[in-house]
């Protein structure tokens, strides 16, 4: 059976993601509020309740990567790459800054994070980001990017997979969020996808683009909060420049794309030194 999948890897991958958008999407079809109807919903919320079944997700896709005999392959098991790291430290330093800025404003303000840590949403949250990274990095830049790049080689798998995962997203439509809301949404969601999938590739590995994933959708939802606006980033206005503001905005791709030259540059320079079998 395992063959069989392998053989027809880039038609697994993509089954396995429209699977997963059918069980996300089933339970939210004939809630009240679904399709857009539910205008209050923003793309900054974290339902807190979902745990549980945030947890069922992360743990049945680790499962089925197994199923799949595709554990090391997907980049779940495998050895990291450790010199590729440090590209994971320039998104982590500028989402971190991000996220000091809200507390910073949260500071001024006099908010009392004491009250706020005892309500145990700070804590519930972390756990929630953390399952949902991993739930989305093993199926999108584990199963997807390994399934597409088996038939399409590694460039065109990270491109089809960002937009699988930008997709994905319209399912919070399905579940009331605006459509405005959701297109913006789908759209950052396929350009950060760059970002993930050009990690995973140089680094060997799925877990520092959980890390990054985590602590993005933990930023955004805590800016939200801290800074009481719709978005995990400064309005535009507030940039000194338009330049400095496009960077922030879009630091994900931009710094996605200069991975994945990085790491068709590695991949070279491993052809080259890996001696040929006589």
């Amino acid at each position: 059976m395992r063959q069989f999948f392998r053989k027809r890897s880039a038609a697994t991958a993509i089954g396995i993601a429209l699977l997963y958008f059918a069980i996300l999407a089933a339970p939210l079809l004939f809630q009240s509020g679904a399709f857009g109807n539910k205008p209050g919903k923003s793309p900054q919320q974290l339902p807190l309740g979902q745990l549980p079944f945030e947890v069922g997700l992360a743990a049945s896709v680790l499962a089925l990567v197994f199923l799949l005999g595709w554990a090391r392959e997907a980049r779940v098991t495998s050895r990291p790459i450790w010199s590729g790291l440090r590209w994971a430290l320039v998104p982590a330093i500028i989402t971190g800054g991000l996220l000091a800025i809200g507390f910073a404003v949260a500071i001024e303000n006099d908010v009392s994070f004491g009250v706020l840590w005892e309500s145990g949403i700070p804590q519930n949250a972390l756990l929630l980001v953390i399952f949902v990274g991993i739930f989305e990095e093993t199926l999108f830049r584990g199963i997807a990017l390994r399934g597409l790049e088996i038939k399409w080689g590694p460039v065109i798998a990270l491109l089809v997979s960002s937009f699988l995962f930008g997709i994905m997203h319209y399912v919070n439509f399905i579940g009331g969020q605006t459509l405005a809301g959701t297109h913006q949404q789908v759209i950052h969601a396929g350009l950060a996808g760059i970002l993930y999938g050009a990690i995973a590739l140089r680094t060997r590995s799925i877990w520092p683009g959980v890390f990054l994933h985590a602590l993005w959708d933990f930023t955004v939802a805590s800016n939200a909060v801290l800074l009481g606006v719709n978005t995990g980033l400064p309005d535009e206005a507030s940039g000194p420049s338009p330049v400095l503001s496009f960077a922030v905005h879009y630091f994900e791709p931009i710094i996605g794309i200069l991975i994945l030259i990085s790491f068709l540059r590695w991949s070279k320079r491993q052809a080259r030194i890996t001696p040929t079998p006589a």
